[in-house]
């Protein structure tokens, strides 16, 4: 049974006037809770209780964010910095991760090759893919051309990272590599040991770059490896 009221005995008469009356008032109750509380209201009790619901983390020298239980929160215009709020037992916990980016410079970039990583923190670049020409003589079936062709291929590395993903709570990997964006065909006359000519078509790439490919992490590679020798 809750007793909400504080009563007092006044100075005032019943209206037999042989007692004084008893005056009651409801008990005043304090209805704020700082940041990250939530009043609740306990069994057999009049007043709610501040009982913490969510992790409150500090940035920028003095402003506040709530994180509920398991959410991960960046501040602002920081996505390089990330906050998780876990429960242990009775406590919460702030717990902080920060993630180092490799060495960026804008002017090593192909123009129109920046990138910001899938998380939003780290900016990258394609400067390592490039096309390589070789000038030499091509052999098909036994034949060889009347002259050195351009053979072309893309060599170089490109962004390989790992970012945290809210919506699973794991890291995921994301992978690029050096491959062929745009080709042309290209044709030259070959010259075969009996004396026979014919024209032949050979694939000419006119641009690299870095583009998405699947990740293989090394435990799969392991147990392909161990999948082979059984």
């Amino acid at each position: 049974m809750r007793h909400c009221e504080t009563c007092l005995c006044s100075d005032k008469l019943e209206n037999d006037g042989s007692l004084h009356r008893i005056e009651c008032e409801p008990i005043t109750c304090d209805t704020y809770c700082p940041q990250g509380f939530e009043p609740v209201l306990p069994p057999g009790e009049c007043c709610a209780k501040c009982v913490q619901t969510m992790c409150v983390v500090v940035y920028s020298g003095n402003l506040t964010h709530s994180i509920p239980v398991n959410g991960i929160w960046s501040p602002p215009g920081n996505k390089c910095v990330k906050y998780e709020c876990v429960k242990v037992g009775s406590r919460f916990i702030t717990m902080e991760a920060r993630t180092l980016c490799p060495p960026y410079n804008p002017n090593d970039c192909i123009p129109g090759t920046e990138v910001i990583a899938p998380d939003g923190c780290c900016h990258l670049c394609v400067r390592k893919c490039n096309r390589t020409t070789e000038s030499t003589y091509l052999q098909h079936n036994g034949c060889t051309s009347s002259q050195k062709v351009d053979l072309t291929t893309c060599q170089g590395l490109c962004p390989t990272f790992s970012w945290f993903s809210r919506s699973t709570s794991t890291f995921q990997p994301s992978c690029s590599c050096c491959q062929e964006i745009t080709t042309s065909k290209r044709e030259v006359e070959m010259v075969c040991p009996d004396g026979s000519k014919f024209s032949y078509s050979y694939n000419y790439i006119e641009q690299c770059g870095c583009l998405q490919s699947t990740c293989t992490t090394m435990e799969k590679t392991v147990t392909k490896k161990l999948q082979r020798r059984r």
